[in-house]
């Protein structure tokens, strides 16, 4: 996911200042066309990350839509050597912004707070032959404002799983995942999982995660009795919560059964999951392409999360594409986020290995479920919807100062300068400030 630092908010309230009396920046070659291209067709800008996955995801939309729409005509632009945030905050206040361009669902609030984005609820209600049923509602929310205004249209199910390494299961002789495992059954393993060398220092951990992002410890909590937030604020150093998050420092403090993120600091060029330093992780369909080709020596797959001591609580999100607010082309940039978002679209993102598709009716296609490939238990990814959690559970904490806030209470405590909860109850006092102006400055 991707993460704006705390001056984003600062920088869109310049953009809304700067960018009203500046227009669309049309990057054309006009010289090089046909007279009949110049005068009749209509070019879309295309912004998206600047990764090969991703520019030949998008390579592929493109050409897919050009095929069937000869009258639109889809530039490219890859952002690469800079945050794609700080790229598009840059291009809000120049009024520069794409036409139709890639957001995360953290990217979804601020930008739709500050116009940034186009509001696609009438383009959705206009438009009788585009169903939104046809996508997973969990998704659809993500997209979405308190009052359910759309300004993102997802492309992608997302769901947070267990991801496994079987080798490693095999070696040291403990039963691997099952759909059935308890966060305990998931505790016993990780501290049967983690090995040490004959000098004592532990070579092998159980599990590695970024345990500061919201999608773990939210669901973590609210799995185990507690809740991140109740009534508009921040209770993570509630008893309840507490106890929970508890479980998970534990695991690297305590019974030092899981990595901590300075032991993964010191190597960073390795992911602790791909070298095989750590058994388990949580992440979600997206890592699965890397991991085919980095981990080919171990044989791995992929779980539900387990369930909790109350429920069994999975953490959801989701990637897209939304309109820039003043696009000067938003009949031709509808289009073509339909155009993504049709079968044909979904099954292009199958095909490249991005994505399990949003729309429900590819669930089972052989689109993205590639036999010989791992993960083989892919129905982890379908099954963990019907457990996603409530998307307004986790998009408080995806906020840059929030998200810092608990990112700060984390670190203290893995380094000891205080205890979980003397770090936690300064988190909730920081972040239920930060709310507090957010609510202020929406009356």
């Amino acid at each position: 996911m991707i993460n704006i630092r705390s001056s984003r908010r600062w920088h869109l309230r310049l953009c809304v200042l700067v960018a009203t009396c500046l227009g669309l920046l049309l990057f054309t070659s006009g010289c090089s066309r046909p007279p009949k291209e110049a005068k009749n067709t209509v070019h879309l800008r295309f912004s998206v990350l600047g990764c090969k996955q991703e520019s030949d995801l998008a390579e592929a939309f493109a050409r897919g839509f050009e095929r069937t729409h000869p009258n639109i005509k889809i530039d490219i632009e890859p952002v690469a050597g800079m945050s794609y945030d700080m790229k598009l905050i840059m291009q809000s206040a120049a009024g520069t912004v794409a036409d139709v361009l890639f957001l995360s669902d953290s990217l979804v609030p601020e930008f739709s707070k500050f116009h940034v984005v186009r509001d696609l609820s009438q383009d959705i209600k206009r438009d009788k032959t585009f169903d939104i049923n046809s996508i997973y509602p969990q998704m659809m929310v993500t997209g979405m404002d308190d009052q359910r205004h759309v300004y993102m249209i997802p492309r992608e199910l997302s769901v947070v799983s267990l991801f496994y390494n079987r080798t490693l299961f095999k070696r040291a002789h403990v039963p691997c995942p099952n759909e059935n495992w308890t966060y305990e059954d998931f505790t016993k393993a990780a501290k049967k999982l983690t090995i040490k060398d004959a000098d004592g220092h532990i070579k092998q951990y159980g599990f590695f995660g970024s345990y500061a992002w919201p999608q773990i410890y939210v669901s973590w909590i609210e799995a185990n009795g507690g809740h991140a937030m109740t009534n508009g604020k921040s209770t993570l150093s509630s008893p309840e919560s507490m106890k929970a998050l508890n479980s998970l420092l534990d695991m690297v403090c305590k019974d030092k059964c899981a990595m901590s993120p300075n032991t993964a600091r010191a190597n960073p060029q390795i992911d602790p999951f791909v070298g095989g330093q750590a058994a388990m992780t949580a992440q979600v369909f997206s890592q699965v392409p890397q991991f085919r080709t980095t981990m080919k020596q171990f044989d791995w797959d992929v779980e539900m999360m387990p369930i909790g001591t109350v429920s069994r609580v999975i953490s959801i999100g989701s990637a897209g594409y939304g309109i820039y607010a003043r696009t000067k082309h938003p009949k031709e940039a509808w289009e073509f986020l339909k155009y993504i978002e049709s079968k044909q679209g979904q099954r292009l993102l199958g095909n490249a290995g991005s994505g399990t598709p949003a729309v429900k009716s590819l669930a089972y296609d052989k689109c993205w479920r590639k036999p010989g490939l791992p993960p083989k238990n892919l129905d982890a990814f379908i099954k963990g919807v019907k457990y996603g959690i409530q998307w307004n559970k986790i998009s408080p904490f995806s906020s840059p100062e929030i998200s810092d806030s608990v990112a700060e209470a984390f670190e203290k405590v893995f380094v000891g300068m205080e205890s979980p909860e003397q770090a936690f109850k300064k988190a909730d006092e920081k972040i239920n400030i930060l709310l507090a102006k957010e609510r202020a400055g929406d009356d």
